[in-house]
């Protein structure tokens, strides 16, 4: 499962650095991280930000930064293995999907 690279506050910086109002107001509410472990909704939420930015360039390009400064596994590694729209289904998710998710990175 994926894991925080550094610590809570370089991933915080990290994220922080995001320039999209949206995102940023998305963050509390999709962000979570348990004892250095990323939520796998949340990890498909940075990832849908990455892929679109929500039509922003800058906002896409400094998410995929986020991205490989943040989680431990790379975002071109996660683009590989993950696919976009099943990422978008399931980073809203009612449940956890870690085990679903890391099947995917395994394969």
């Amino acid at each position: 499962m994926p894991s925080l690279k550094g610590s809570p506050s370089k991933a915080q910086a990290a994220l922080a650095a995001v320039p999209h109002k949206r995102f940023q107001d998305a963050l509390p509410g999709h962000w979570r991280v348990d004892d250095g472990r990323i939520d796998g909704r949340s990890v498909c939420w940075l990832f849908c930000w990455a892929k679109t930015g929500m039509g922003s360039v800058a906002a896409a390009e400094a998410a995929e930064r986020a991205f490989d400064e943040v989680v431990d596994i790379p975002y071109s590694l996660f683009d590989a293995r993950v696919d976009h729209e099943w990422a978008r289904e399931k980073r809203y998710a009612p449940r956890p999907i870690d085990a679903e998710l890391e099947a995917l990175l395994r394969d």
